[in-house]
């Protein structure tokens, strides 16, 4: 698995284990899974989502910051956080 931090100014944020993230890079959106490439790349503000171990999915939405990937650890630095608006099942 890869361990996902999410830092702000306030402290960790979040702190799990994650078998895959998608996250709002300078480029676009950034896939990673185990045994990523190392890189640093500033966050662009999204919906940084990721899939933990039993299947369940979590996802926050973040401002600008940077982001981290090393030795199966992805780190967040961020100022702004916030839980994603829910959105409504479509209409039949």
């Amino acid at each position: 698995p890869i361990r996902v931090r999410v830092l702000t100014e306030a402290g960790v944020a979040v702190e799990e284990d994650a078998v895959s993230i998608v996250a709002p890079g300078e480029g676009g959106y950034l896939g990673v899974l185990s045994h990523h490439a190392p890189l640093v790349t500033t966050l662009q503000p999204g919906t940084l989502s990721w899939k933990r171990p039993p299947g369940e999915r979590r996802a926050l939405l973040v401002g600008t910051g940077l982001l981290e990937i090393a030795r199966n650890r992805f780190t967040v630095l961020t100022s702004t956080i916030a839980a994603p608006v829910p959105t409504a099942p479509p209409a039949i």
